[in-house]
């Protein structure tokens, strides 16, 4: 079986241990332990195994996640829904515009590569919303987005070596 080696994006790269993630791909677990900061506690990572919501709201959480997504080449996902979320924080119209055209064209046009999954009806709806892009121009592929990534993918990280080596990480030895 052939491993995908994915790129450390950390600070630090002393720890060159690799730990599996699913399906035989494998993460520097540098990387891996450099996504938690000081108030991340263990009950805080053990629940992010029953609540997707929690986890998504926890920016740790979101980066084991966007790995796990990455492994599994669906990462697309949480950076649409991660654009989306900045691209609301935004209050200068000029950069609303400019960000919902990037968003848009690295997410949303059939000619990109990394071009989220969306049904017809919310393609409209963004069409029709990028004559006069807001901050809320992808709200609806927004929720279509997070809803997929919670039915789909959530199920599998709770579930993956990547998540499992995380909660024991924090020296507890539990089965999730």
């Amino acid at each position: 079986m052939l491993l995908k080696l994915l790129p450390c994006t950390c600070s630090s790269m002393g720890n060159s241990q690799s730990l599996t993630v699913h399906s035989g791909d494998r993460i520097n677990s540098s990387q891996q332990l450099d996504y938690l900061d000081d108030r991340t506690t263990y009950e805080e990572v053990s629940a992010w195994s029953m609540n997707f919501d929690r986890l998504m709201k926890n920016k740790s959480g979101q980066k084991y996640f966007a790995e796990f997504l990455k492994s599994e080449y669906s990462d697309e996902n949480i950076l649409f829904w991660q654009a989306c979320e900045e691209l609301k924080r935004e209050r200068n119209a000029e950069k609303i515009e400019e960000k919902a055209r990037i968003i848009y064209e690295d997410f949303i046009s059939i000619l990109s590569p990394k071009e989220v999954s969306l049904d017809s009806r919310v393609r409209e709806i963004i069409n029709n919303n990028m004559v006069h892009p807001s901050a809320h121009t992808f709200d609806e592929a927004q929720n279509q987005i997070y809803t997929l990534m919670q039915r789909d993918s959530y199920p599998r990280f709770v579930a993956s070596s990547l998540y499992k080596k995380l909660v024991g990480s924090y020296g507890h030895v539990e089965d999730l």
